[in-house]
């Protein structure tokens, strides 16, 4: 039994002038469905307005679907208020720029004690999830507790939204875009400490990027996802070399990495 099956997800968006007639609604998602299993890492590859934020904010529960099922632990989690209160801290969502979630007037500390209390696993003064060790699990000192988010550098805050999903000890970890506002560098240390972190916490990933390389070195699976659909899917090294869609062959053309 997979983690997580998508089934037949729909999702639209109002557009036009809201004084009158002229709304209407535009499709960003069209019947996609795809599955995650157990400690496995899911990539959903494309380009900017393709869908795939849309995706991942459904699947955490942040915006409603018109259509679909999503279907966790083989329970669907809509409608939401029924369903979703089952697994509150098993699925964790890090934004584009995670740092950006955290709130500028409390410090590292704070904030981490703050998603600890929301997700009611520990105290500061209880055995179990602490600062301290939230931020050893992700490669950052101690010392940094006593800041602020603009005291730190982008990598070093994108460490700490990724510290503070982890509090909840989640199954799934759904990443929006984690390395696209990061230098090459940063990129290239947030990549090693999410791989370190799903090896250590055996999680299961479901990555929203438009990176080939990132994909195909992060994700097992990857599916393609084209103006709301999904295109093309299969394990990461056989999609590279055997894709059957002429917009999985143009991604893979513009990266660089075509065969």
């Amino acid at each position: 039994m997979a983690l997580l099956e998508v089934t037949h997800l729909s999702t639209s968006v109002r557009i036009g002038s809201s004084a009158g007639f002229r709304i209407s609604r535009k499709l960003v998602l069209d019947s996609v469905s795809f599955s995650i299993e157990e400690d496995e890492s899911f990539g959903l590859l494309g380009e900017s307005g393709t869908g795939k934020s849309t995706l991942a904010r459904c699947v955490a529960g942040l915006q409603q679907p018109d259509k679909g099922e999503i279907i966790y632990k083989n329970v669907n989690l809509f409608p939401q208020r029924e369903n979703r209160r089952h697994f509150p801290l098993e699925l964790q969502m890090v934004f584009q720029a995670g740092g950006a979630s955290l709130d500028p007037t409390m410090s590292i500390k704070e904030c981490l004690l703050e998603g600890i209390a929301v997700q009611e696993l520990a105290s500061s003064k209880q055995d179990g999830v602490t600062p301290n060790l939230l931020l050893d699990s992700v490669g950052l000192r101690p010392d940094l507790l006593s800041r602020y988010p603009s005291q730190l550098s982008g990598g070093e805050r994108q460490r700490v939204a990724i510290a503070r999903a982890l509090a909840a000890k989640p199954r799934l970890l759904i990443l929006d875009e984690p390395t696209s506002a990061l230098d090459l560098l940063t990129q290239a240390e947030i990549i090693s400490l999410l791989q370190s972190i799903r090896q250590r916490e055996r999680l299961s990933l479901l990555l929203i990027t438009h990176d080939v390389k990132l994909a195909l070195f992060l994700c097992d699976r990857i599916a393609i996802l084209n103006q709301g659909k999904i295109v093309d899917e299969g394990p990461a090294n056989e999609l590279f070399t055997s894709h059957k869609h002429p917009y999985t062959a143009q991604l893979f053309a513009d990266s660089r990495l075509s065969s």
